[in-house]
């Protein structure tokens, strides 16, 4: 059988020049400069599949790939793009396809080989690897992208599908976290309460809580005499969130656990804010099976669809059916544009909408006012509160 595109016979190939190639995981939380120009000379270096680099010329497919990913703002993207081009080089590289002339029957091949995986994880997949090739394609690298043509999974943008908690299936949970904290007193558990109260209260993502750092140059601060935690949000910009009320009080109890176990003073402490006993960072699986294991202890149905997600957005259903103003919410969450937060109450406004017409078709409610008269609502807002959820 006659090799792809050029590639020596199979017979030729020792198994370990065969054997898939795993990348790298790029770091959660954003390099220096200095140290991400380093981790992706060596990082790009390693990718299977691309022509060897030629010192020489600075448009060759390595070199362009490496500025590519240089000068993204955002290092969340950064990272979900590194992931879907090492999927697809390994695939390359196993299957002896040359990616500067792969087709688009490889990339559907290689995207249907990746199991199953969420609707979300399966596009970004794609648009990492058509992003490449577009990005290629300005630079003169090459002049076809085989990915721009795969379907990618029908998604409602105008609607979220996370589960949002109703107030008394967040008061549960946190009742849950607060009394396991105050029992065991591990550091552990009062990590995890103060994790918890801190994304219950600022609808801050999970980046923010994972990434964050502890010491002089670290994420905790003071901002007019309140406790404030710095992050940075999905558009590459820097945030800050006010940690109030029992999320201080939480913060505050876990870090003089962890300094009395560190011998150090809490103010001296020093590297991630939220880590293992042994100073690892936590992941988003640490994360995610934390919000499991309190949904669980909490009593919540389906507690396997409670996610770290569901915090931020929960924090957005229950601040608007307080009645606080959407350009309000908007930047409380660090959208950048007030459509984004109407994506997190659209089913809470539909839910009032509909709650609104029953009332006034059952009678419950005052009939509208007669054409040329006018009646001073009982609340302001358009529609009416619904507390039950």
């Amino acid at each position: 059988m006659e090799p792809r595109n050029g590639s020596p016979a199979s017979d030729d190939l020792s198994p370990i020049s065969l054997a898939p190639y795993e990348p790298r995981p790029l770091p959660a939380r954003e390099p220096d400069a200095a140290e991400l120009a380093d981790l992706l000379r060596d990082a790009i270096a390693e990718l299977p599949a691309l022509p060897a680099e030629d010192p020489a010329d600075r448009y060759g497919a390595r070199p362009v790939t490496r500025a590519w990913f240089r000068h993204m703002k955002s290092h969340q993207t950064r990272r979900s793009y590194w992931r879907g081009l090492s999927l697809w080089l390994s695939y390359c590289g196993w299957h002896r396809v040359d990616p500067l002339n792969a087709r688009l029957a490889d990339v559907k091949d290689w995207i249907a080989g990746l199991g199953p995986t969420s609707p979300a994880t399966y596009n970004a997949r794609l648009a990492a690897v058509s992003a490449w090739y577009t990005e290629l394609i300005n630079n003169r690298v090459h002049d076809d992208n085989p990915a721009r043509l795969v379907a990618r999974n029908k998604r409602d943008h105008t609607e979220s599908l996370t589960r949002a908690l109703t107030y008394d299936e967040l008061v549960a949970l946190l009742g849950y976290v607060r009394a396991r904290a105050g029992r065991l007193r591990s550091e552990a558990a009062l990590r995890d309460r103060a994790i918890l109260e801190i994304m219950s209260t600022t609808g801050v993502r999970s980046g923010a809580i994972l990434h964050a750092r502890i010491g002089p140059d670290g994420d905790l601060g003071i901002d007019q005499g309140h406790r404030i935690l710095r992050y940075v949000n999905k558009g590459g910009h820097r945030k800050k969130a006010d940690v109030l009320g029992q999320a201080e009080l939480a913060l505050d109890d876990y870090l003089s656990v962890r300094a009395e176990r560190e011998q150090t003073p809490a103010a001296e402490l020093s590297g991630w804010l939220f880590a293992t006993g042994t100073g690892r960072p936590l992941t988003q699986r640490d994360l995610a099976n934390l919000l499991h294991t309190a949904a669980r202890g909490a009593g919540l149905d389906a507690p396997d669809d409670v996610v770290p997600h569901s915090l931020r957005h929960s924090v957005g259903f229950l601040a608007y059916e307080q009645g606080v103003a959407l350009e309000d919410l908007s930047d409380l969450l660090g959208h950048e544009s007030v459509a984004t937060t109407l994506i997190y109450v659209r089913r809470t406004r539909r839910r009032q909408t509909t709650q609104m017409l029953a009332d006034l078709t059952s009678g419950t409610t005052p009939p509208p006012a007669a054409p040329g008269t006018s009646r001073a609502p009982a609340d302001k807002r358009h529609l009416r509160l619904v507390q039950d959820g």
